[in-house]
């Protein structure tokens, strides 16, 4: 009587205990190629505040932590274009909203060449006209373009993009009602908040005004400086009211009307606020990620 063989094992249990580690191992490492390249990881995105240098007059973008673009003021003809063309990608063509602070030829012919190129999602402004040639466009679009919506600001309003909230300081609904004799105090004022960071874009207000927002707003980090630097704005009482760390002011490379006045240059220096001046620095960039911000200037290429 023949007796069964035993079965042969060709792998030790060691080895075999060796082979499942390596299985194991390779299994995992494949997996983790798998992810990377396919599922890539949430990174916290920070807010950017851009005053982009377009000569005489205003323009700034703001990239929100929650992707949105929005736009304040487009500057006097359309460098605003080039510059969004630097910034956002190619495929890029939608601006989540834009703010138009007042309608002088400065602050809205930049909008819009915007608005015939780009998609706009809400459009905010005043509603107190200056019937220019831009301002007429300006309006026009507002009147045939059905693809965005128009909304008109005053004080006490609050926009809030994620995180970060934007609160509107001027001008009162009762003002609005009322003649001035300049256009410029019917800017709208906005204070910027977010996390530790907050910034104030005062559009071209003058001194007059200023107590008023001032007392709304509290110790800021950046001013955007009143009027490109006029006479006609940023007084003492109103730098001891926000007490700002840095001022940014947009303006053109020797500009006829003499911008910034030396006087207010020299009040900030006296507060030792931090200058960033467009004609000087160029493009300025701002980083927060909720805490101390960061300013850079020159961060395009040209």
């Amino acid at each position: 009587m023949s007796r069964a063989k035993p079965k042969q094992h060709f792998f030790s249990a060691p080895f075999q205990a060796i082979i499942l580690v390596v299985a194991v191992f390779g299994l995992s490492i494949g997996l983790w190629i798998y992810h990377s390249q396919f599922f890539i990881p949430w990174v916290e995105q920070p807010l950017r505040v851009w005053m982009l240098d377009v000569g005489q007059g205003d323009a700034f973008l703001i990239e929100f932590p929650t992707g949105e673009q929005w736009l304040i003021d487009g500057g006097p003809d359309n460098t605003l274009l080039t510059k969004l063309g630097s910034i956002l990608p190619p495929w890029d063509r939608s601006i989540n909203a834009m703010i138009l602070t007042h309608a002088d030829t400065d602050h809205v012919t930049g909008l819009v060449c915007v608005l015939d190129r780009y998609d706009i999602g809400t459009v905010y402004e005043s509603g107190v006209r200056a019937h220019t040639q831009p301002d007429n466009a300006f309006v026009s679009q507002l009147k045939t373009d059905e693809e965005f919506s128009h909304k008109k600001l005053q004080a006490g309003e609050i926009l809030v993009i994620g995180d970060v909230r934007l609160t509107v300081l001027w001008p009162d609904e009762l003002f609005l009602r009322e003649a001035s004799t300049s256009r410029n105090n019917f800017s709208i004022v906005i204070q910027l908040d977010y996390g530790q960071t907050s910034i104030l874009f005062t559009g071209d207000t003058e001194e007059e005004l200023e107590s008023i927002f001032g007392s709304r707003s509290g110790d800021i980090d950046v001013l955007k400086i009143g009027h490109h630097g006029s006479l006609t704005s940023t007084s003492w009482s109103f730098l001891n009211q926000v007490h700002p760390e840095m001022a940014f002011l947009s303006l053109g490379a020797d500009n006829d009307y003499g911008h910034p006045h030396p006087t207010i240059l020299q009040r900030l220096q006296e507060q030792e606020v931090q200058i960033f001046r467009t004609d000087q620095d160029g493009d300025v960039l701002l980083t927060s990620y909720g805490g101390e911000p960061i300013v850079e200037s020159h961060p395009l290429p040209f």
